[in-house]
């Protein structure tokens, strides 16, 4: 209880005043990712794809966006919550000589992360029920925010190692584009994984983003678990949040 009161709280409540400094334009600018890629992809294809999996492509499609805008938030959050403490607020002095530990810092910046996607997605959940025709069960919201939590926790992680080792802000941009955007591409965003070829496909179902779109679609649509998915997910986001908190350990060690 009294780490979260000196130092989780404070933390939580410190990227939240960083998130509600400029929220109209971070908003719509969260909003652009989603609706762009709903108006390529959602009505650009759907006069050539109509169903998909047993459901409308617009169906299925609006779920994998939500998760979308979950992730890259919860990355962003952490990127440059801690890109911010480290090279332009220089915050990592007074984490050395504050009582709280490295584990803190990152609770902290996971907690905040995943409230501020959770929010963001909300708004994007909102759009996309008016423009596409999903029907969003709210007794799946559990099931769903079961995926969406440790999903939240690994890729606010990595933000926070991406915010640690690199200097350059534009670098946290790379990292995005590098590594993050084809995690996505491969995870059955746009089309169902069983599209892949048989070669890979063993591969592809075992990848934390897989679990993110392909089971979180399935759970918000229909309220399902799948097992498989549950355990990638829960073990990535524990693995993610121990380096996270080595890597900053010593970074304020040095």
């Amino acid at each position: 209880m009294l780490n979260f009161k000196q130092g989780i709280f404070p933390l939580y409540q410190k990227v939240l005043r960083q998130e509600s400094q400029s929220w109209i334009a971070e908003t719509l600018t969260t909003l652009a990712v989603p609706l762009s890629f709903f108006l390529a992809f959602g009505l650009g294809l759907r006069g050539y794809i109509s169903n998909v999996n047993g459901v409308p492509y617009l169906v299925f499609l609006a779920p994998g966006l939500i998760s979308l805008t979950i992730m890259l938030e919860a990355y962003r959050t952490g990127a440059w919550g801690l890109w911010l403490d480290r090279w332009y607020q220089k915050m990592i002095n007074e984490y050395r000589i504050k009582p709280i530990t490295t584990s803190d810092i990152i609770i902290g910046e996971i907690l905040g992360g995943f409230t501020v996607a959770l929010f963001k997605g909300a708004i994007v959940t909102l759009v996309l029920l008016i423009l596409a025709p999903v029907s969003v069960h709210w007794k799946y919201l559990g099931p769903y925010l079961f995926y969406m939590f440790p999903g939240s926790i690994l890729f606010t992680c990595i933000g926070t190692m991406v915010g640690t080792m690199f200097r350059k802000p534009d670098q946290i941009a790379q990292i995005q584009t590098i590594v993050i955007t084809p995690l996505l591409y491969l995870g059955g965003l746009f089309f169902p994984i069983q599209a892949f070829p048989a070669s890979i496909l063993p591969i592809i179902t075992w990848l934390p983003t897989t679990a993110l779109f392909d089971g979180g679609r399935e759970a918000l649509l229909s309220g399902h678990l799948t097992i498989q998915y549950s355990l990638i997910l829960w073990l990535s986001a524990g693995l993610s949040f121990w380096a996270a908190t080595l890597l900053f350990n010593r970074k304020l060690s040095e």
